[in-house]
């Protein structure tokens, strides 16, 4: 069930050193904000009422507006219980909404109020997006009524990336992709009509499908016997990297950002089918908000373990990093956690590039190559997409059809030797 909470953003501060308001919305998928346009001294707010104290001048006028916002959202969480209809985290911050769009209205202005939820939540997908609204405001100026993005607009402004900006067709889908989602989101909330949608005519130019590097059985082989000078915290920073590397590999290809942000309270004694003990990995994704729970195999049970205490030998609370990769880092902020991470992913992809010259692999080797390992392996061992799909955590199967799609050709390769090396010598 979707919850409301009001939150003073200690994190910000205006000039006179006063904080926002806003409205936290949050369900099992996912949390939203939507601003107040209020600030106030921290030295006012009231963590356990979630309310301003009564010493500010305003405090009744700003608690009766925070009461008056959290009534309209009740409504439609009434109405929707009411409807049967599922009530989430966006439908009850739309219920607050108290402007609505027009075709006159600026696009960019909607759209970076949207993205601006992202900052104090995902700030990768708040940096990725803000990155396209930079592109577009470039282009078009400020502001952009939602009426100028026709399909001779949308034209116009991928052939800029093309010839001014020397974007690749990739990552010009991907920039129209959001602009597709947050112009088709404003229809969706009735902002405007359907049948201003430019994308029913328009499509960006198709991009070829990516070849997704990934280890063969035998690679990997080579890099769990390079001799790296020890296991755990106190090894080289390159056998860290290298036993992070292979942890996320056996892990169903659990991305950096997650590997980094694991705690020891994540991994617990389990029992397999057979009764023997064993480790269950729990956490959730930050990528997807969506809870992943699996058994460790041996050789990944073997590197959390190594883990399970610090440099000097200690067992480990709770609490603390499984991994020392964010270790020492201020991580205050959703900002400074996505600085932390870039950093050290940087890092990592640095030494596994290394690794893969001491083990005498051609690929060049990122972090990211162990899920795309994973996901190859466990194809070629016959798991079907289904269960590829769930050990990825992927929102559907389409996204991991999409995702195999890169390893096709080598697929078609085996089954069309196969073929023939079958029929070799066969008579009429």
């Amino acid at each position: 069930m979707a919850t409301i909470t009001p939150v003073l953003w200690k994190h910000e501060r205006n000039a006179a050193g006063h904080s926002p308001i806003y409205l936290r919305f949050a369900d099992a998928e996912r949390t939203l904000y939507a601003s107040l346009g209020v600030y106030v001294h921290p030295r006012f707010w009231n963590q356990g009422k979630h309310e301003v104290r009564k010493g500010h001048p305003n405090a009744h006028r700003i608690n009766g507006l925070i009461s008056r916002r959290l009534a309209e959202a009740e409504d439609e969480r009434i109405r929707m219980l009411t409807e049967r209809e599922p009530v989430t985290a966006e439908a009850l911050k739309l219920a607050i909404r108290t402007q609505k769009a027009s075709p006159s209205q600026c696009f960019i202005k909607y759209c970076r109020a949207l993205v601006e939820d992202q900052r104090k939540g995902n700030f990768g997908r708040y940096k990725r997006e803000s990155t396209v609204l930079n592109k577009l405001e470039a282009f078009s100026g400020s502001p952009l009524p939602f009426k100028k993005i026709t399909p001779q607009f949308l034209s116009s402004f991928e052939k800029h990336l093309v010839e001014e900006l020397g974007n690749k067709a990739s990552t010009i889908q991907t920039n129209l992709s959001v602009v597709r989602a947050y112009f088709r989101r404003a229809i969706r909330e009735s902002l405007i009509p359907s049948e201003s949608d430019p994308f029913h005519t328009y499509a960006a130019a198709k991009s070829n499908r990516p070849e997704r590097p990934k280890l063969s059985a035998s690679e990997l082989v080579k890099i769990e016997r390079l001799d790296l000078g020890g296991i755990g915290p106190s090894a080289p920073l390159i056998a860290r990297v290298r036993d992070t590397f292979l942890f996320s590999l056996y892990g169903a290809g659990i991305r950096f950002a997650d590997l980094a942000r694991l705690r020891r309270a994540d991994i617990a004694d389990d029992l397999d089918e057979e009764g023997r003990p064993c480790l269950r990995l729990t956490y959730t994704m930050g990528k997807t908000g969506k809870p992943v729970s699996f058994r460790l195999m041996p050789k990944a049970e073997a590197i959390a373990r190594a883990f399970f205490v610090d440099e000097r030998g200690l067992a480990k609370p709770g609490e603390a990093f499984l991994f020392p990769v964010l270790t020492g880092y201020d991580l205050s902020t959703p900002q400074r956690t996505w600085n932390a991470l870039s950093a050290q992913n940087a890092l990592a992809n640095k030494y596994l590039r290394k690794i893969a010259d001491q083990a005498g692999i051609s690929c060049r080797l990122s972090f990211h190559i162990a899920r795309h390992s994973f996901a190859d392996l466990a194809r070629k061992k016959g798991w079907d997409v289904y269960a590829i799909s769930k050990a990825l955590a992927h929102s559907g199967l389409a996204v991991t059809e999409r995702y195999l799609a890169g390893f096709d050709s080598e697929l078609i390769d085996a089954k069309m030797a196969q073929l023939f090396d079958d029929d070799a010598g066969e008579g009429e």
